[in-house]
This record gives structure tokens, C-alpha cells and sequence, in this order.
């Protein structure tokens, strides 16, 4: 009845279906039937259809991927996207069918064809896509196995694996494995179309970033785009992925992640080690910096405007902050964000917006806005983290000064901007003014440019925190917290850190002098003209416009949630 319905222009759809499911036709011709039905279909049509018809619609993919040519590149990738194109239409539209197992060795076989490593990468792209549903419907059914994991941890190019295997070996052989394409017959093809390898370090980690972002996207995306009948299976799917990501690729090249990483109901806040220097095109600086930038993206995904937040995102938030696993790796990897290469920049602004907003309280965490985490320890967290910026090893690096300082200015500001929050507890006043005494105490007697250009905006911060504090904070300051303001400012190598001292002196002694005469001093005119503070906006601005890098060069994938204001 539904398929005989008139379509726009009065055309039969029947005979549509009749040529979609003639198994002698041009697969081509079928193919285009097929495409005009979806397009003229809802969505419970076009389910019904392919329930229907799904051994005419597995023939046509069969065929067209069966047909394909490696003699000619344009020719095989055409052949291969339409039967690629014809198994996506199956796998999002009968994912019950599917996920119960229906053709699974099949399908896999299929699957085997277009993931080979060295495939064009427009082939490859389509068959993770399809890989990523194929995976979450037979998860959702309880049917993935364990080389199934495998094959998902090993889809990306040299991804560092911690074992030390290679990826790309790993999925060659699952590809040529039993159960693939034979290859003995001519009109059969092991591998879709083939492609020069690449050996160039560059070129690897410009291909694993390409991979790995879109692998990113991709998990968030084709998660909406299977039609279940039933959204919790959606929600399943979500947070099957996010279990996956966490095992197979996070704890990979954080493999301390859980060991000995942040437990948030528990107050621990990870242990303390030393960062040793990568350089920026390392595969684990790679890996690390795009996992870490998916985290926080998904993390900071209600924080950002309805068109930036696609729906994808907003699910992986709820399902991100239902588990506490998957939380306690997310402020893990915020953490770890503060150690990267300062090529990876425009991440760890991103991580200072999302974690300064949540200390503010411009937006409450969702573990602490649903109590599980108090304030409190909410708040010694997020200082413990930001202030740990001051610890990276790459702080030196004249090269990309604009951006630490940059950096630097975002995390002062935001510890400067708690005096306007009077009901903060005593405990966070004593622990944020400990924390931020002792990176100034140890950057003020280093001799490089950071500590130079960081030297004023430090000794502002501590002294207008040390006040509020103990002003509007109501926190009695202990005088080993005296004594460590005055080692500090005695031991700087930087006029800079004793001229905001005397600034202080001043304005304190012009409010002493108006409360008890109620006379105003005025200052005397200023016989030396002090160096202008470069604003914080137009530093940011440069050292983004100065950051070059692999890291900085984004495409926009990932979820695209990027623009969440972290960067200014």
C-alpha cells in the first residue's frame, strides 16, 4: 500500500520498488531506484522497506562491492562508495535485524573489504563510518566478540598502541583473515583500491590526526543516525562507545588513567609525577591531544550555543556525566591537558574556559550541581588542576611565549575573579593561596622570558587574593602564609613582582589614612613611566595568530563543538 503511493510529479513508486528489487538488473540502476524511494520515504517507510527487502537490498551490496576494479582508481571507489552507500542504508535502517546477528559473518566480510589499511582514504572514511553502527548494533544485542574490539582499537594509522604493535599490520591481517574476500578468483578483489604507503614521520602523524579526529566525529555522529524503535537502545550504543573509547584508546596512552588517576567522589586528586618532554609530532602528543580535545568537547557541550551543540554531543554529555568511570576520566585528561606541548595550545585554553567556568560557578559541574561532589572539593580539584599549568616542562620555550603567557593571564584571571565569590569555603581561600605562592615562589628565580613576562600579573594575584581573603573570605592567614608572600617577593630576581608590592603598600596606605582622617591622598605625579600590561585579549590574539604547529591546524571535526569560548 505505502509503496504504491504516488510520489511527487506522479510517479509510481511501485515500479521503483519493482526495479530496486529486480536481482538481474544493473546494479547501478537498482541502486538509483533505491536512492529515490529513501529520498520520497518517512522514515518508518523507508524501515519497513529495508525489513522487507533485506535479502534484494544485502544482494546489491554484494554485487557492487564484488564489481569493484582496482585497474582503475575512479571506476573502483565509485563502484565501492554506492555499495558502501546501499550497507549504510541497511545497517541504520534494520539495526534489530542487524544487531540480532543477520547476515553478520557476511556483513563482516563485506566490512573486511573496505577497511583495509590501504584503501583510498574517501573508501576508508565510509567504512569506519559503517564499521562504528555495525559495532553498537551488535553490541546493543550482545553479539560484539573480542576481535571486534581489536579491529575498532586498530581502525587509525599508527595509533600508538602500548604493546608496541602496529595498527595497520594488526588490521591487514584481520582483513586477509578466513572469512574475507577470497582473492583467488579474478573477479574478486581483497582490497577496494590501493594506495601508495607512506613513510614520512610528518606525513604519519598528519594521517593519524585526519583518522583520529574523524573517528572522533564519527562516534557522535552515527550514534543519531541509527533508526532504533526504541531510544534507549540509542543511549546503550552511547555509552557502549564511550566504555570502548576509554578501554581501547584512552587508557592506551594514559595507562595510568584509572590507577592512579582523579577519583572524584573519593578526593583523590591523582598523583603527582614528572612530565617528560615530547615533541609535538609524537603519535602519543597526537593521540593524547585530540582525545583529550573529543573529552572536553563533549564535556563543555552545554555550555555552547544549540547550533554548535548538535544532538550527538548532548547525548555523550549525559552519558559522560551518568558514569562515574567515565567522569573521573574526563577531569583525569583536563589534567593532562595542562602538560601538553604548547603547540596544543588552543586545547588546554579550551580546558582553562571549561574548568573556570565550572570554579566560578557561571556553570555548575553536573556532579556537584546533583551533589554527588561538594564545592568544596570540587573547587580544590579544579585550582589543583589549573595552577598545574605552571608545572609544564615547556613553560622556557621562547618559541611559544605569547601562548603561555597567554594562557598564564586566562588562569591569574580567573583565581583573581573568586574574590567576587563571598561564600567560598575557607578550606579552597588556604589551599588556592598555598598553590599559588609556591608557583610564583619557583618561577619567580628562574631567569627566562615566561618568568619575566609573568613576574607583575603573579604578584597581583597573590596580593589582591591575600587580601580579599582575608578581608571578604573572612580567613584568618596563618603567618607561615605571611612568610611565604615575604620569601617570595624578597626572592624574586623580577622588579616587576616588587613593584606591584609597593602599588599595593600605596593603595592600602591611602585607605588607611581616608578611614581614620577621612582624607584622600593624592598620588604624586609619576616621574617614571612604568612598561603597559599588553591586554589579555589582544596577547591572546597574537599568540593564536603565532601558533603554528600540526596541533593548531583543526578541521573542525570531532563533534564541532570547538568554539565553546575558550578561545577567546
Amino acid at each position: 500500500e505505502m509503496f504504491g503511493r504516488k510520489q511527487k510529479g506522479g510517479v509510481d513508486l511501485s515500479g521503483s520498488v519493482s526495479r530496486f528489487v529486480d536481482v538481474h538488473r544493473d546494479c547501478f540502476s537498482r541502486v538509483k531506484h533505491l536512492k529515490l524511494l529513501l529520498d520520497s520515504f518517512s522514515v518508518q517507510e523507508k524501515r519497513q522497506l529495508m525489513e522487507e527487502y533485506s535479502f534484494e537490498t544485502f544482494h546489491l551490496v554484494d554485487e557492487l562491492l564484488l564489481s569493484c576494479d582496482v585497474s582503475s582508481s575512479a571506476q573502483g571507489a565509485i563502484e565501492a562508495e554506492s555499495g558502501l552507500w546501499t550497507l549504510e542504508q541497511l545497517l541504520c535502517l534494520a539495526p534489530q535485524l542487524v544487531g540480532s546477528g543477520w547476515q553478520q559473518h557476511a556483513i563482516e566480510s563485506l566490512l573486511k573489504k573496505a577497511i583495509y589499511p590501504h584503501n583510498v582514504l574517501s573508501v576508508r572514511k565510509i567504512a569506519i563510518r559503517l564499521f562504528l553502527i555495525f559495532y553498537q548494533c551488535l553490541a546493543v544485542y550482545g553479539n560484539r566478540s573480542g576481535v571486534m574490539d581489536r579491529v575498532f582499537q586498530c581502525l587509525l594509522p599508527y595509533f600508538p598502541l602500548s604493546g608496541g604493535e602496529k595498527t595497520q599490520v594488526i588490521l591487514q591481517e584481520y582483513c586477509q583473515s578466513a572469512g574475507s574476500w577470497d582473492t583467488n578468483p579474478p573477479n574478486r578483489s581483497s582490497r577496494v583500491i590501493s594506495r601508495e604507503g607512506t613513510s614520512n614521520a610528518r606525513e604519519k602523524a598528519q594521517l593519524l590526526q585526519v583518522y583520529l579526529d574523524k573517528l572522533l566525529e564519527y562516534c557522535c555522529r552515527e550514534t543519531m543516525r541509527i533508526e532504533w524503535d526504541d531510544e534507549e537502545k540509542r543511549r546503550e550504543c552511547a555509552h557502549f562507545i564511550m566504555d570502548r573509547l576509554i578501554t581501547l584508546y584512552i587508557k592506551e596512552i594514559f595507562p595510568d588513567v584509572e590507577t592512579n588517576g582523579v577519583d572524584m567522589v573519593g578526593g583523590w586528586m591523582g598523583g603527582e609525577c614528572e612530565t617528560t618532554p615530547l615533541d609535538t609530532a609524537d603519535p602519543v602528543v597526537i593521540a593524547r591531544y585530540w582525545l583529550i580535545r573529543w573529552m572536553n568537547n563533549v564535556a563543555s557541550s552545554t555550555q555552547v550555543t544549540q547550533e554548535m551543540a548538535h544532538g550527538g554531543l548532548l547525548l555523550y554529555n549525559s552519558v559522560l556525566f551518568s558514569s562515574e568511570r567515565a567522569t573521573n576520566c574526563l577531569l583525569t585528561l583536563l589534567g593532562e591537558a595542562m602538560k601538553l606541548p604548547l603547540a596544543c595550545a588552543n586545547v588546554m585554553r579550551k580546558v582553562v574556559f571549561l574548568l573556570s567556568s565550572w570554579l566560578l560557578q557561571t556553570k555548575f559541574a553536573p556532579f556537584v550541581s546533583n551533589g554527588s561532589v561538594s564545592v568544596e572539593s570540587s573547587s580544590l580539584l579544579f585550582i589543583h588542576i589549573l595552577l598545574s599549568f605552571f608545572q609544564s616542562p615547556y613553560l622556557d620555550n621562547p618559541d611559544r611565549l605569547d601562548s603561555s603567557v597567554s594562557i598564564s593571564f586566562d588562569i591569574l584571571l580567573t583565581c583573581r575573579s573568586l574574590c567576587r565569590i563571598s561564600h567560598l569555603p575557607v578550606a579552597v581561600w588556604s589551599d588556592l593561596l598555598s598553590r599559588l605562592i609556591s608557583s610564583a615562589t619557583r618561577l619567580s628565580t628562574q631567569s627566562h622570558n615566561f618568568s619575566h613576562e609573568t613576574s607583575a600579573p603573579f604578584a597581583n594575584t597573590v596580593l589582591t587574593l591575600l587580601i580579599t581573603a582575608k578581608e571578604i573570605g573572612g580567613l584568618i592567614v596563618d603567618d607561615s602564609v605571611w612568610d611565604g608572600v615575604h620569601s617570595y617577593l624578597e626572592g624574586s630576581i623580577w622588579v616587576d613582582s616588587t613593584t606591584q608590592w609597593a602599588k599595593c603598600v600605596q593603595i592600602l596606605t591611602r585607605a588607611i589614612i581616608y578611614y581614620a582622617i577621612d582624607v584622600d591622598v593624592q598620588e604624586k605625579e609619576k616621574t617614571v613611566k612604568e612598561k603597559p600590561l599588553v591586554s589579555v585579549r589582544r596577547l591572546r590574539e597574537r599568540a593564536m595568530k603565532n601558533e603554528g604547529g600540526m596541533m593548531e591546524c583543526e578541521s573542525g571535526g570531532s563533534g564541532g563543538s570547538g568554539g565553546n569560548g575558550g578561545n577567546g
